[in-house]
């Protein structure tokens, strides 16, 4: 299992409020793209897009974010995007968010 941590520090974020935490978050959306693009190992046809990274909910312990992932395809009226939900776990250590993410690619049998 291929696991990775991060600490984003909260920077004098309030970690109770959760509008800024999502906020935290968002501007760190870069740091899923492994972690999203775990479901598609080595298939280059499949990009992440961060700019569409957008927390739909969010709780004490969890959130929930959407994004897109860009198909790619010779023939470009086969390109598109792709929707995906994930749910995270996250927790406050000190000054920082801390959240683990599985970034081990997924093999399909």
């Amino acid at each position: 299992m291929e696991q990775r941590t991060f600490r984003l520090p909260l920077e004098g974020i309030d970690s109770e409020d959760k509008q800024q935490v999502s906020q935290l978050i968002t501007r760190h959306a870069a740091i899923f793209e492994r972690f999203v693009m775990s479901e598609f190992p080595d298939d280059r046809r499949y990009a992440y897009q961060p700019e569409t990274f957008n927390i739909v909910s969010i709780d004490d312990k969890q959130f929930t974010f959407r994004c897109l992932t860009h198909y790619f395809e010779p023939c470009c009226d086969r390109n598109m995007h792709d929707e995906h939900h994930y749910t995270v776990a996250y927790q406050r250590d000190g000054d920082a968010l801390v959240i683990t993410l599985d970034e081990t690619p997924w093999e399909v049998v």
